[in-house]
């Protein structure tokens, strides 16, 4: 069967190849049982009596293999031989047959290849010397070249190929396959390693069958040392330090399903929880509408010879959209992992788990991706260490690596490897344009809906405005709506707001207008030019071109003061519902850390995420970010200093609204004073003021009792907005819980006044309720 003729003759099937480098461990086996049995047989075993039994089982079991290998050639054999009757049979007239004598001498050829056959198997001496295993190795292997060539999917060759096999690894990986699906090898293996307690192949044990009678640990070490390093990176080896060699070859689920299972290149179950197909062969791909030059930089680097590309930029902006196409491009699968999740565990499991996705990306020929990479400044150490093991052990096997992260990563500090970083900006007016036209083609939307006003309005991703118009079909189809109305699109994008900016802002519903708040006639009219320079920017900064000499600081900056409850939070969703934007409160106790930068970066993150959705930013109480710098030489003050510098930054680079209230303003830095663009003072209300507000604060459903003067209300207690609105709504309870409960009179207001001066600490008198001080018990 073993045919030095034959050996550039292609293997038919992956089954065919693999018998063969079964039947040449067999046949390894088999000359080792062999001599072990003859050493026995002279009295030279020490255990006879222990091992023979199980040695004459281990042998007959081995020889059996062989038969039935050698029955399987003959049957081929015959099988070839009945093709090429028919073919004689079938020659028509004219045309002739094989010469007898040449059929002679094939049959001669045939008898010779049986004996050697039969002297290889019984370890007799046969016409020419026998073959060693290295030679059989050496004469499968190049049967598989052939094969491979002509297009018949190998696995276990390719896998030799790709990590470039010596002959002796070939044959241990060879037997740790045979041992680990055929479970009636683990007796042969016992009585090989000499150990009733050790079923599997190792290394030293399979070099004494390669070797033969020629084995010697001196001799064979160089190749025994290859070996394990060789076998490393797809096999999971327990190694020992002191005795490496005594490493056992057993390949685990994984090696076996990608050897012979239906789904050669499903992911290793271990960890799939952390690693993902991140390329599927029949995806279809959009188009490529924004930022064309990243991948054209990209495929020039990748010709030059780089192997690690590291993309950044904002959530959607097509980072792993342009590794797709650039797989695509080039042919390649990808396996992307998420690091968020990994990097959370200890050293070895981590490592562990690189491992196992540098053998993925081995066997299925993927490159990798290495996806949500984030860390705190605390965790940062750690971080690049994890990195720079994940780049070592990728890049020892030459595998393609592509870093995903939103912000700009260190990769000098993780890598020596030569990179090329690739940012992936926010697309421009008329890209995003483009991609509001090309993703929208899918969609039925209302005559009111302007493409052009989404995209100057949005500075989104070309991921997001996929997700924005998918969210405001759903919306749609929840109203029972066939189009997609304007509002309802614009709720579809305020719903792709960054789930970082929610857990650091509150959205707050702006329900008020300029007709729900009462202000005097300057503080009215300061809020309408504030509203009017967002509502007219485009004409100024665009088609008057004030834009060259105003290149930033183009939004709109509105510091708000006054004494707590004159109207500074409501004023907030005033200009918010004015300009038809969302509101969003930031919560300070969440934006301020104690870890060291970790401020700044929240600070940082708000902006720019608000700038994506063209958002109201509101900071309630500023003057605890915005403090005055000082000079004083702590560090805790350097750090303060720190985060109101960059505040002062922010507010300035900020092309959207951003709001400021606080009750002392003297509290804040004087720098930010020249940074705002409008500052409204809320003043104490008098008297007139007062009234309107009592007037417009009560509902207009509220039954009113006939006693009711509001005049006396507002000219006798000296009341701010947010105070009257809690007498107004504490009456209306007391009034419902009294007697019938119809209508709210003077009694339950005073009733209610009185509880808020309790509440706010203020001394009263029966004079300052006459003439009702009756009414409240006074």
């Amino acid at each position: 069967m073993f045919d030095r003729e034959q050996k550039s003759d292609a293997f038919d099937s992956y089954e065919s190849y693999m018998e063969y480098l079964f039947a040449c461990v067999n046949e390894a086996i088999n000359r080792y049982l062999q001599r072990l049995k003859e050493i026995y047989a002279t009295g030279q075993g020490d255990y006879k009596n222990v091992l023979y039994p199980d040695l004459e089982i281990a042998h007959d079991t081995c020889k059996e293999k062989l038969g039935q290998f050698r029955m399987r050639g003959e049957e081929r054999q015959g099988a070839e031989k009945a093709e090429e009757t028919e073919e004689t049979k079938g020659t028509k007239d004219g045309q002739e047959s094989f010469d007898p004598a040449l059929l002679e001498l094939f049959g001669e050829y045939l008898e010779e290849q049986d004996q050697r056959w039969e002297a290889a198997t019984e370890g007799k001496s046969a016409p020419g010397e026998p073959w060693s295993i290295e030679e059989m190795v050496d004469y499968i292997q190049s049967r598989a070249g052939a094969a491979a060539e002509a297009g018949i999917a190998l696995p276990f060759y390719e896998i030799c190929r790709k990590l470039e096999y010596e002959s002796f690894t070939v044959f241990c990986l060879a037997c740790g396959i045979l041992s680990s699906t055929q479970t009636d090898y683990a007796g042969v293996f016992q009585v090989i390693n000499e150990n009733g307690g050790l079923p599997l192949p190792t290394i030293e044990s399979a070099a004494k069958l390669y070797y033969g009678e020629g084995f010697s640990i001196t001799g064979a070490y160089g190749d025994m040392s290859v070996c394990l390093e060789q076998l490393l990176p797809v096999l999971h080896l327990q190694v020992r330090d002191a005795m490496p060699f005594s490493t056992v070859i057993s390949p685990d689920k994984r090696m076996i399903d990608f050897l012979f299972g239906r789904h050669p290149l499903r992911l290793d179950e271990t960890y799939v929880r952390f690693m993902k197909l991140l390329t599927e062969e029949e995806e279809r791909l959009d188009p490529i509408l924004a930022n064309q030059g990243v991948l054209d930089a990209m495929e020039i680097s990748y010709g030059d010879g780089v192997g690690i590309f590291s993309y950044y930029g904002d959530e959607g902006s097509g980072r792993k959209f342009f590794i797709r196409h650039f797989c695509r491009k080039q042919g390649l699968r990808a396996i992307s992992i998420n690091c968020k999740k990994l990097f959370v565990y200890d050293f070895s499991f981590v490592d562990q788990a690189l491992w196992a996705v540098t053998r993925e990306c081995i066997l299925t020929g993927a490159c990798c991706c290495l996806d949500d990479l984030v860390y705190r400044e605390e965790e940062k150490d750690k971080f690049f260490g994890y990195m720079d093991l994940a780049f070592s052990k990728l890049k020892d096997h030459g595998i393609l690596v592509f870093t995903v992260s939103r912000e700009k990563l260190s990769m000098r500090e993780m890598t020596k490897e030569e990179f090329t970083e690739l940012e992936l900006p926010t697309p421009s007016n008329q890209e995003r344009e483009d991609c509001w036209r090309h993703f929208s083609k899918g969609y039925a939307l209302e005559d009111d809906v302007d493409l052009l006003e989404m995209a100057t309005k949005f500075l989104f991703t070309p991921g997001k405005i996929k997700s924005a118009l998918h969210q405001a079909r759903s919306f749609a189809a929840m109203e029972q709506k066939e189009r997609i109305p304007r509002a309802t699109l614009f709720r579809g994008c305020n719903e792709q707001m960054s789930s970082e900016l929610t857990q650091k802002a509150t959205k707050v519903k702006a329900n008020f207008g300029f007709e729900d708040i009462v202000m005097n006639r300057d503080q009215r009219e300061t809020l309408e030019h504030a509203i009017d320079q967002m509502n007219f920017r485009k004409k100024v900064y665009d088609n008057w071109n004030y834009t060259k000499k105003y290149p930033y600081g183009r939004g709109l900056s509105i510091l708000l003061f006054g004494a707590p409850g004159t109207g500074k939070s409501m004023c907030a969703q005033v200009i918010a519902h004015e300009l038809n934007l969302e509101l969003y409160r930031v919560d300070l106790s969440k934006v301020i850390d104690k870890y060291v930068g970790e401020t700044e970066k929240s600070i940082s993150m708000i902006f720019r995420e608000a700038k994506k959705c063209n958002v109201v930013l509101f900071f309630d109480e500023c003057d605890t970010l915005f403090a005055k710098r000082s000079d004083d030489g702590g560090s805790n003050q350097a750090s303060n200093n720190n985060k109101t510098a960059l505040l002062l930054q922010e507010v300035e680079a900020y092309d959207g609204v951003s709001v400021l209230a606080t009750n002392y303003k003297h509290n804040i830095d004087p720098a930010f004073f020249r940074r705002m663009k409008y500052i409204v003072e809320f003043q104490f209300p008098d008297a007139d003021t007062r009234e309107m507000l009592w007037k417009t604060t009560i509902p207009k459903g509220t039954p009113l009792g006939e006693d009711v003067d509001i005049r006396f209300l507002a000219e006798k207690f000296e009341f701010v907005g947010g105070n009257i609105k809690n007498c107004i709504l504490n009456a209306a309870f007391l009034a419902a819980a009294d007697g019938d409960g119809q209508e709210v009179c003077m009694k339950h207001y005073l009733q209610a006044i009185r509880y808020e001066f309790v509440k706010t600490g203020k001394v009263f008198t029966r004079s300052d309720f006459e003439p009702y001080a009756s009414l409240v018990g006074l």
